[in-house]
């Protein structure tokens, strides 16, 4: 399970997104195809320099999220089965591949894990104002150089890392994905700030490997199979 790198310092975010971008030609094109997350659950980032840096004992939680995190400690507080946000559905490591597709206005991103789609406008939208929160929330993304810039905003409170700690609708988030020179590795930042949870941001760095020839297979969460798993977390091992 991939873990949440929390800064000491605050990240500056604003110049990252949410101006409105024109179309641009880019090499979105190399995107297209099915890609597994590298590295192991013991070092879930793979090799440097994007290795793991494990959670800090203390997070920087804010009262409130202190809070949330405490009752999600108790497995039984955990519905089974939900869908998940872009946080949790992209850090999947070397379990559940992502698929991405190109069209003239968006790119689109299908995790296998059971997530929902991701659209990522890149016709030049800002972010409406009205927009009630929704699982993967609302995507806009803009090139720069060969760098594809994705801000993320109106996301429904879910999961970051499936361990305790959840996010509220104030969250934002920053993603920059870069490929290799070879085409065959996509490597990305995710930025994140939820002021309702954290005293400063948070970060995490997933990298992929392109695998051609595949595509994602059906996932279902069997709710029966999740509510087994939890009576067997909760009785513990030799119970």
């Amino acid at each position: 399970m991939l873990r949440v790198v929390v800064l000491a310092s605050l990240l500056v975010l604003s110049s990252c997104t949410s101006a409105k971008q024109p179309a641009e030609s880019s090499p979105a094109s190399r995107l297209t195809g099915v890609w597994v997350a590298v590295g192991t659950f013991e070092d879930p980032a793979g090799p440097p320099p994007w290795s793991n840096t494990p959670w800090p004992s203390n997070p920087p939680f804010t009262e409130w999220g202190a809070e949330q995190s405490r009752k999600l400690a108790d497995i039984t507080n955990v519905v089974p089965c939900q869908p998940g946000g872009p946080l949790f559905a992209m850090q999947d490591v070397g379990i559940f591949p992502i698929e991405i597709l190109e069209a003239a206005d968006r790119i689109v991103i299908k995790p296998e894990n059971g997530a929902l789609p991701r659209r990522i406008f890149t016709d030049g939208r800002s972010h409406p104002s009205d927009l009630e929160p929704s699982w993967m929330g609302h995507s806009i993304g803009h090139w720069e150089g060969d760098e594809l810039v994705v801000d993320t905003t109106h996301i429904a409170p879910s999961t970051i890392t499936n361990n305790g700690l959840d996010h509220s609708a104030d969250i934002h988030m920053v993603e920059r994905y870069k490929l290799s020179a070879d085409g065959k590795r996509l490597e990305a930042t995710q930025w994140f700030e939820d002021p309702r949870v954290l005293d400063n941001n948070g970060a995490r760095f997933i990298a992929w490997a392109k695998h051609d020839g595949q595509y994602v297979y059906p996932y279902e969460c069997d709710p029966s199979f999740a509510l087994e798993y939890q009576q067997a977390g909760q009785s513990g091992p030799g119970q």
